[in-house]
């Protein structure tokens, strides 16, 4: 797909509403900016909120240049890691959870939600892309509705535990998202939101730094499907907006499938970006810095934990 022909909208910062801001980079012709009140990084242009059906199309799933490329194959053959990973999420929502019945907003194929009903979570999915919640429906048989969370009609105080993992950052209005969860969580219910940590993340950094770029400027994920670049601060401030009390805080480290399909390239680069990337990736000063980042909350993935507050700032 060419993405830059995509057709777009123009945006102001979603945290604070300036339309003042400093551009960071130019990615496929999508403009990556700062905002200059707040320091919220987002897209000011990104694709049309109703072309999203087609944006995640079978070109997303497949083709590798934004989304992913086999994204059914990689899970078929690389099934015990996702295992893991999923095996984690379950032991940590047991230890939160006052209920059983989840929903997962953004569920993809359902592959989550399948494992977590074989233990015996009461699962239902939302997802916006056909292609993907079809497969959940008629190959695995979730539960699983095709559309946004705000245009199912799904009871008041119905769900224990909504899931939001790598999604937050799609949305085109993550404040009516959000408020439609609200109302979807049951007393004591918890709402988990994952995002990536981009761009000013401390690998991110050394990254620019390494290319003698600025920090900030080198290229982000998954643009324009991402159309928000989270810090822990801005993740937090999205939540308390819509009206949510952080209760808990999580660190986690993307890559170990990514490190599995695409090895890092250890021979591209001057001299000594060849001497610093075999140390990095080979002789596993990677693997210990991830294990120190998880540990004191500076992982390249954020989590939160987070439940209706009292009060819910205006929007």
């Amino acid at each position: 797909m060419d993405w830059s022909t995509f057709p777009r909208e123009k945006t102001d910062c979603k945290l604070c509403g300036s339309n003042s801001f400093s551009l960071l980079s130019t990615q496929m012709t999508w403009p990556v900016v700062r905002c200059g009140n707040c320091g919220f990084v987002y897209l000011a242009e990104r694709p049309s909120e109703d072309e999203l059906a087609g944006m995640y199309s079978k070109s997303y799933y497949e083709d590798g240049d934004v989304g992913y490329r086999g994204y059914v194959s990689i899970f078929e053959k690389y099934h015990d890691t996702f295992m893991r990973i999923f095996l984690r999420r379950h032991r940590d929502l047991i230890k939160r959870a006052s209920g059983r019945r989840l929903l997962e907003v953004g569920c993809a194929y359902g592959f989550l939600l399948d494992f977590l009903r074989s233990k015996d979570w009461e699962v239902t999915g939302i997802e916006i892309s056909p292609i993907s919640s079809a497969y959940a429906r008629d190959q695995l048989h979730l539960n699983v509705h095709t559309g946004s969370v705000e245009s199912m009609n799904l009871p008041a105080e119905s769900f224990d535990v909504i899931l939001l993992l790598d999604v937050l950052e799609h949305l085109h209005r993550p404040f009516d998202t959000l408020r439609h969860i609200r109302s979807l969580l049951a007393p004591g219910g918890i709402l988990v939101v994952q995002c990536p940590w981009e761009l000013f993340h401390w690998e991110k950094v050394a990254e620019a730094r390494l290319k003698w770029m600025k920090p900030g400027t080198v290229k982000p994920d998954a643009v324009p499907a991402h159309l928000y670049f989270f810090q822990p601060s801005s993740l937090e401030g999205i939540l308390r907006k819509a009206g949510f009390k952080i209760i808990g805080r999580q660190s986690g480290n993307y890559g170990a499938i990514r490190r599995l399909v695409d090895p890092p390239r250890i021979g591209k680069g001057s001299t000594i970006e060849k001497i610093l990337r075999y140390v990095y990736f080979r002789m596993g000063l990677q693997r210990l810095l991830y294990l120190i980042a998880r540990l004191t909350g500076f992982g390249n993935g954020i989590i939160r934990y987070a439940v209706p507050s009292e009060k819910c700032s205006d929007i």
